[in-house]
């Protein structure tokens, strides 16, 4: 039998080799920046992210459709069956009303600023009919010996009312792009009564 125990300078197969001592850290200008210990930062296992996250931009589609439903709702509606300017409201309650867009405060903005707009319009569209029968009529009775004033009162009130819709038309279109944008606006109060809130 044979006995290792004289042959000293023989490692056990089971030991590993020497481990080289450590180096310090490379120097220089190329030199990277050790790494940051696990867990510093935001979350972030290896630090701090290099550029802070996009700031949250509010959906802004239903918000502009909003404002382009009551619209198209005027344009297309008086065209093609007269009783557009009543129903403007119509197209912004039903986004409002959505489950989607009900507890988004940005949406339910704009939208209640389109219903308003909407209302607004059936008001003043009632107006400008008003004035125009009431011009008709109080024409009819000046030539029969009625008095002057009526026809200028009631020819007068149609004007404004269609100045009123016509600047409302800019107006929504203005609307539909700070939605667009991101951006909260609001109607003048003259074209849109506050009737519905936000």
């Amino acid at each position: 039998m044979t006995d290792f125990s004289k042959h000293e300078d023989v490692q056990p197969r089971d030991t590993a080799p020497p481990v080289p001592p450590q180096q310090g850290p490379a120097q220089g200008p190329h030199a990277m920046p050790p790494p940051p210990p696990y867990g510093h930062g935001h979350g972030y296992a290896h630090g701090p992210l290099p550029y802070p996250p996009p700031p949250m931009r509010p959906p802004t589609t239903p918000a502009m459709w909003a404002h382009l439903g009551a619209l198209l709702t005027l344009v297309a509606g008086s065209s093609m069956c007269c009783i557009g300017w009543a129903l403007a409201w119509v197209t912004p309650l039903v986004i409002r009303s959505n489950q989607h867009n009900k507890h988004d405060p940005f949406i339910r903005h704009h939208a209640a600023q389109a219903i308003n707009y909407g209302i607004t319009t059936a008001i003043v569209g009632l107006l400008a009919v008003a004035g125009y029968v009431g011009g008709l009529v109080s024409l009819a009775a000046h030539d029969d010996g009625g008095p002057g004033w009526l026809p200028v009162v009631g020819f007068g009130l149609l004007a404004l009312a269609v100045l009123h819709l016509l600047a409302g038309l800019i107006l929504c279109i203005v609307g539909s792009t700070k939605a667009n944008g991101g951006q909260w606006w609001s109607y003048p109060k003259f074209f849109a009564l506050p009737f519905v809130r936000g």
